[in-house]
């Protein structure tokens, strides 16, 4: 059974060489963080990724549409039509989604500045 001490010789030693120094940004570091402070980089950051999310998600949705007439298409013109509803979606989501990514992450970043003030 182990005992609830802790002894004197191991434990001690390697508790010490856990503990890292603090160490401070480099200024590269410094740069970065400045950078993404800027309400307008923020924003634009935002909506570009809002713009990636929403080209997956409207090819999967295009993806899950069915064509009307599919029982007439043959298999080539099923998988065009399917090719250029999954464009269609994917582009009008990308709209969206950056649209909205832009807008939110503006104003979350106006107010928290004036909120800081």
């Amino acid at each position: 059974m182990a005992s609830p001490e802790p002894s004197a010789g191991g434990d001690a030693a390697s508790q010490s060489a856990a503990v890292q120094p603090l160490q401070l940004p480099t200024p590269e570091e410094i740069k970065g963080q400045e950078m993404m402070n800027n309400c307008a980089v923020r924003s634009v950051l935002s909506g570009v990724m809002g713009g990636g999310l929403g080209v997956l998600m409207g090819l999967f949705f295009g993806a899950l549409e069915n064509p009307i007439m599919s029982e007439e298409m043959t298999a080539r013109q099923q998988i065009v039509y399917q090719a250029k509803q999954m464009g269609r979606k994917s582009m009008s989501h990308a709209k969206t989604f950056a649209v909205m990514g832009l807008i939110f992450s503006a104003a979350e970043c106006v107010v928290e500045k004036v909120g800081a003030v």
